[in-house]
């Protein structure tokens, strides 16, 4: 027979079709000799994927076969400049990525800064060399260079079309949305919301599938944009159907994030309850949702359910300290708990990361309770040590001098937490972070009688942060309390302004405005405020209502997309209870100044004042004023 083709071939499709026609020519010949020949189309197509390196062509080419790799192909083994020419095999990235996510997560910042480098030289299509880059740079608080990583990786990855249902082909409609999504993270975490919010809108764009992008602006609406939980729900549905449009499978932190929303934001137990089997379905092995389960059923009291549910979730990840702490959390609460129990379960969950500071500050508080204050003291400032920038810690040191230690103390704590935590892109008052020590500082200020110094404190935590509810309620009561009810009502309506209509924090603001002046005897004030209130909760509940109502399918999924990412307000069912006054927790020795909630401690408005009874209420909400100030 002829001779088999000479290798290696000229790199290109050329090459390919003449390989093709040698071996045809080949397998001819042999026929004629009387040699039976079988050619395996199947292996035959793989071993040319293997050498050509096969991808499917972007849809201008007509979704056509492509071949840009080739080990046999005479650019492939060719050198300049000590580079290799041609495309490298990803199975080489990979590696590179691999070995670098793993010096990291040891600490080894160069070694991993290194690996990074050589998968971006390698690969520099790949965007998670780029990745990997910023997070070498966020550990070093470069912000600026973790930036500049994420944005030259959206500039220079590629997108490579993957397999869809029916055997379509899906590519994204923009720039790649993990490292889009990556960068509002990252700015979310500098303080700059607007931007991270737009990210996240193109990260959602670019490929509506991306689950991460979903939950990342759900979040970012319903936690710090206080969007309400209708928002964050309509996107948490786009996101579960545009996984099964794109046939994949559903997400368990989309089921999980979704979850948490439902009780945190809406109040709705059964609801999160269902979502958090969903997400456990997905993924028995969900560590995240099988704590935030335990968490919810140790807060309705379901105290086995609840240990159920942490022991399930060690026994897939032993060394969570997370998990121990969330444990060791609810044997505190646990009327029957054993006091050495959740002791055991906080040095566990120390042992296991010891630079925890969200561990070591339950634990410091927990130590306080019991009556060690020293040892309390001495866990909040090895927290500090450790993690110098978690502002709960130095709050609760503060807190913790303020009613233990000296004013002067206190003042230190608050003041060395402001320089530590404050953001790169705050303000002069730090950014969000030091919001919370700011309010403190003023809660400790109010009650050393300094009014002056007080207000300077509350004015800089809501320059900090101009939605925090403890420094307004705060703030107002201190004012009140000095009989200055034109300053505290021009603070109830300017944060007022700042609230959208759909948070639950604007109608605790209404409650806690319409109670100040209930109690300084004006009630034709008091009942204007509460008309005001009902108004905007009875129309935001009547348009929620119209659209829940009008509300159908939308004619094609990009129809449904525009309308999350508009943050619309349409979603699963109108809510009643969203017009709720927040219910704060009673704690006597705080002097109803600042409250403990699981390790954080907020400033809150006097408990008895926020008692509101549901016998009191009618079942439309709507309420009366009687003469005496009473509810009807």
């Amino acid at each position: 027979g002829a001779a088999p083709p000479d290798y290696p071939l000229p790199w290109g499709s050329d090459s390919r079709e003449e390989a093709l026609a040698a071996m045809n020519t080949t397998s001819a010949e042999l026929a004629e000799n009387g040699e039976r020949v079988e050619v395996d189309a199947t292996l035959t197509r793989l071993v040319e994927n293997s050498l050509y390196g096969f991808r499917r062509g972007p849809p201008t080419s007509g979704g056509n076969y492509q071949y840009d790799t080739s080990l046999m192909g005479d650019g492939a083994v060719q050198f300049r400049d000590g580079v290799r020419l041609g495309n490298a095999l990803k199975v080489n990235a990979d590696l590179l990525t691999f070995h670098a996510r793993r010096e990291l997560s040891k600490g080894h910042v160069e070694e991993a800064e290194e690996l990074y480098e050589a998968a971006v030289e390698m690969s520099p299509f790949d965007g998670r060399g780029y990745l990997g880059l910023s997070r070498v740079a966020q550990r070093r608080r470069d912000f600026k260079r973790a930036k500049e990583c994420l944005r030259a990786g959206i500039a220079n990855s590629r997108d490579e079309p993957r397999e869809g249902p029916g055997g379509s082909t899906l590519v994204d409609n923009g720039a790649n949305p993990f490292l889009l999504q990556a960068l509002g993270c990252l700015e979310e975490r500098i303080g700059n919301l607007a931007e991270a919010e737009t990210l996240f809108v193109e990260a959602a764009r670019s490929r509506p599938s991306h689950a991460a992008a979903w939950v990342s602006l759900a979040q970012l609406r319903t936690r710090k944009l206080r969007q309400g939980p209708a928002v964050g729900r309509l996107c948490y549905e786009t996101a579960e159907r545009e996984l099964r449009l794109a046939g994949e499978k559903p997400s368990s932190h989309v089921y999980t994030a979704w979850a948490s929303m439902e009780y945190k934001k809406a109040g709705n137990v059964d609801r999160a309850r269902e979502l958090f089997e969903k997400a456990l379905e997905v993924d028995p092995r969900c560590s995240a949702a099988r704590l935030q389960l335990g968490v919810m059923e140790g807060d309705q009291e379901n105290w086995n359910e609840a240990q159920r549910c942490f022991e399930a979730a060690l026994k897939y990840d032993r060394r969570n300290s997370r998990v121990l702490q969330a444990y060791a959390i609810m044997e505190t609460k646990r009327p029957d708990g054993d006091s050495r129990e959740a002791i055991g379960l906080f040095e566990r969950a120390l042992k296991a990361n010891p630079r925890d500071g969200g561990v070591l500050q339950a634990y410091a508080l927990y130590v306080a309770e019991l009556g060690d204050i020293d040892a309390a003291r001495d866990l909040l400032r090895r927290g500090t040590e450790v993690d110098k920038r978690h502002a709960p810690l130095w709050q609760a040191w503060g807190v913790l001098e303020t009613k233990y230690g000296t004013a002067q103390a206190a003042r230190d704590v608050f003041q060395q937490g402001i320089w530590a935590c404050a953001q790169s892109s705050g303000n002069q008052s730090g950014g969000r972070r030091c919001a919370r020590l700011w309010q403190a500082w003023g809660v400790l200020e109010a009650r050393e009688g300094n009014v002056a110094a007080a207000r300077r404190c509350f004015g800089r935590a809501l320059d900090a942060d101009a939605r925090n509810i403890p420094a307004i309620t705060a703030w107002t009561r201190m004012e009140g309390e000095l009989g200055n009810y034109p300053d505290a009502r021009s603070i109830f309506e300017r944060a007022l302004k700042q609230l959208p209509s759909s948070s639950d924090d604007k109608m605790a603001i209404w409650r806690t405005y319409e109670l100040m002046e209930q109690n300084a005897g004006n009630l034709k004030v008091a009942q204007q405020v509460y008309d005001r209130s009902m108004r905007e909760a009875i129309i935001r509940a009547d348009f929620l209502q119209e659209r829940d109502v009008g509300q159908t399918t939308p004619s094609s999924s990009s129809a449904g997309i525009d309308t999350a990412l508009k943050g619309g307000k349409t979603g699963r069912g109108g809510r009643s209870n969203e017009v709720e006054v927040v219910r704060w927790r009673t704690d006597g020795e705080m002097d109803g100044e600042v409250w403990i909630n699981d390790g954080s401690i907020e400033g809150r408005v006097p408990a008895a004042a926020m008692k509101k009874s549901k016998n009191k209420r009618n079942n439309n909400g709507v309420r009366g004023l009687r003469e005496d100030g009473g509810r009807a």
